[in-house]
């Protein structure tokens, strides 16, 4: 197995109490620049990821492909947090980690005695993160959520024509990584000062700032005294052309050429029946393209002649022929299969799932030059490292261990006792077990 590079996060431990996307995703961002994260897993069932679809058996072993990808490159202990001994082994992990993240609803980690204030007085210099639909003040703070209600109450479904949720969780994503740029923020204030600090991330609050244009344009209309709502966005901008996904024979295409340099020769392609829109002043200027009176006109006209080619492949070819921005809607299998960009920047690397074997997972978007950040390792079992943690992290004696685990403090899986035999198949079979 190659060795990798350690990453810009290498002298940084997390203590990982998180679950489903928002907090896991923002902990195994830390865990692929390399930093060393602790997954504090629930007692004997483990965090939630480890229910959710799309679950798969094989070797006798039941595994989540949510857990596979959001907990990758982690360690994980099993702890009874209602028992003394167990909050002592939680207290002494504190003590020698940098950041503990968390993203359970308001009052949880209160009820624990785990909260900023509680950690604090345990590691004083302590970053200390929380993740939440709404934040920890405010009239909602109180409300529990998860990702598609960040989304109705942001009025990100509200600005779609219709009003949707999205495919994929885009709030639990940007304020995972809202969350990973203040927990950087932080650590380099720490360095500074020697200060730790609380931080409140909502995922209200960062879907809410991702809006292009429907609050700034209804704040800067409002500062003339005319507030100006833009109107939902379907397949195409409402305010922006070109600017949106076109239908064609057999699919369908993005375009957005926001430049006006490159107009004339869009409306050529596009052929005689369109040279009009060189001269009309509704068309001719890019400020007037990207209004709402004005857009329809293009994209009526953009939409015709894309339905006109005999293929969406073919209308892809003509406009990078011209650079024109495009780009094909592309299908799942494509993508996680053989697409040529995505395999390139490494972004479906296989390694090595014990009980599975090699896994396709998504690569880190996120590219160093000297401190690379990858997978670090495949995603743990329950309690995979109570071990490891106890032993070399806190200095337990093997004895103190084996008491812990007959007074039900700590826990693992049945699968690790098989994972020496396991992890042994990856190293005669040549596959990485992490990226």
């Amino acid at each position: 197995m190659d060795t990798l590079k350690p990453g810009p996060l290498s002298d940084v431990t997390v203590l990982d109490f998180t679950w489903v996307l928002a907090g896991p995703h923002a902990a195994k961002t830390l865990a692929d620049m390399g930093a060393s994260v602790i997954k504090v897993d629930r007692y004997k069932d483990g965090a939630n990821e480890r229910s959710q679809p799309l679950r798969v058996e094989k070797d006798g072993v039941i595994q989540s492909s949510y857990h596979l990808h959001v907990n990758r490159g982690k360690k994980s202990i099993c702890v009874n947090l209602k028992h003394p001994r167990g909050i002592e082994i939680i207290h002494g992990l504190i003590k020698v980690s940098d950041i503990v993240i968390q993203n359970f609803a308001p009052g949880v980690m209160e009820r624990l005695k785990l909260d900023y204030e509680a950690v604090r007085k345990i590691k004083p210099d302590i970053i200390y993160c929380s993740i939440s639909a709404f934040g920890h003040w405010g009239p909602n703070s109180h409300k529990p959520g998860y990702d598609v209600i960040a989304q109705a109450a942001s009025g990100w479904t509200g600005q779609s024509d219709p009003p949707i949720m999205a495919p994929l969780s885009i709030g639990d994503t940007t304020g995972s990584m809202h969350a990973c740029t203040a927990m950087l923020a932080a650590l380099h204030h720490r360095i500074r000062t020697g200060q730790g600090q609380n931080i409140d991330i909502a995922l209200v609050d960062c879907l809410f700032t991702t809006h292009e244009h429907a609050f700034p344009w209804y704040w800067t209309s409002e500062a003339v005294g005319e507030p100006v709502v833009m109107t939902r966005t379907g397949q195409k901008s409402p305010g922006t052309a070109p600017y949106g996904i076109f239908n064609g024979k057999n699919g369908q295409i993005a375009i957005a050429s926001l430049t006006q340099n490159r107009w004339p020769q869009l409306v050529d392609l596009m052929g005689p029946k369109c040279q009009w829109m060189k001269e009309d002043p509704r068309t001719a200027i890019l400020s007037n393209r990207c209004s709402p009176a004005n857009t329809p006109y293009v994209h009526e006209a953009i939409e015709e002649w894309v339905m006109s080619q005999d293929s969406v492949e073919e209308a892809e070819r003509k406009l990078e022929a011209i650079d024109i921005p495009c780009a094909r809607v592309k299908n799942i299998v494509e993508l996680a299969t053989v697409d040529p960009q995505i395999g390139e920047r490494e972004m479906r690397p296989t390694v090595y799932q014990p009980f599975l074997g090699p896994v396709r997972m998504y690569g880190s978007p996120l590219k160093f030059s000297e401190t690379p950040s990858a997978i670090r390792g495949y995603a743990p079992f329950i309690g995979e490292h109570n071990k490891e943690i106890l032993s070399s992290v806190l200095n337990y004696e093997p004895e103190t261990i084996e008491e812990l685990y007959r007074d039900n403090v700590i826990y693992h899986a049945p699968e690790v006792e098989r994972l020496p035999e396991e992890l042994e198949k990856s190293s005669n079979i040549g596959v990485k077990s992490r990226g």
